[in-house]
């Protein structure tokens, strides 16, 4: 709710403001008898339309990086609150060759014995949306980065620069050269991530009235 009622209502600003902007200057191009001029209020007219779009695919993007971060904070905390009933035996955060999501399956896997591989589909759509996150705060929402020439094997015979392996992977993600996460794919995204915490709590509620059932024989 906070995600979306946040990008909601800036959008909702951006639209009054591009509205108002459009107006403007249509009515400057009805007053106007100068061609050069109304030629540069039409210029200035696409330029509103355009910016506009990339201010809502920019709240698109950033919507789906909170998710990503939102879900991962919830994530943690659920399997904090398990303490009690299933506590920790390792440091999972030192496991810094694994991401984040990956260290909490292994968790979740060896704490609480949830099987994630029976239930992949449940969480097949976190790794794509953390490659997605990871692109855009850190390539500035860019799909094609370039490497430096320490980065390439020569002896291969490479002779570009430009890394397309994100865009190779995501195609569905990106639009002229850049990041871009469409409307629907940022409703999937937080349809899954809610129905990931909400399964993901009953199975840690049945453990924990277990161990409860248990305790008390």
């Amino acid at each position: 709710m906070l995600i979306e009622n946040t990008r909601r209502a800036s959008i909702l600003h951006l639209g009054d403001k591009t509205e108002t902007d459009l107006s403007q200057i249509k009515a400057a191009i009805e007053q106007s008898r100068d061609a050069d001029y109304q030629e540069h209020l039409v210029d200035e007219h696409v330029d509103v339309l355009e910016t506009n779009r990339r201010q809502e695919q920019f709240l698109r993007n950033i919507a789906l990086v909170a998710l990503s971060s939102r879900l991962t904070h919830a994530l943690r905390n659920m399997t904090k609150s398990a303490e009690s009933f299933a506590p920790r035996t390792k440091r999972y955060q030192k496991m810094t060759h694994l991401s984040e999501y990956e260290r909490l399956w292994l968790e979740c896997t060896e704490r609480f014995g949830i099987d994630f591989a029976v239930n992949a589909d449940r969480i097949a759509f976190v790794e794509t949306m953390r490659e997605l996150r990871n692109q855009i705060v850190h390539e500035g929402a860019e799909a094609h980065t370039y490497k430096f020439q320490d980065e390439i094997d020569w002896s291969d015979g490479v002779t570009a620069f430009l890394d397309y392996s994100f865009s190779e992977k995501n195609p569905q993600y990106v639009s002229g050269g850049s990041v871009s996460v469409g409307e629907e794919q940022l409703n999937d995204a937080v349809k899954a991530s809610m129905g990931l915490v909400e399964w993901l709590a009953k199975e840690l509620r049945a453990r924990e009235l277990a161990f409860i059932k248990q305790k008390d024989a």
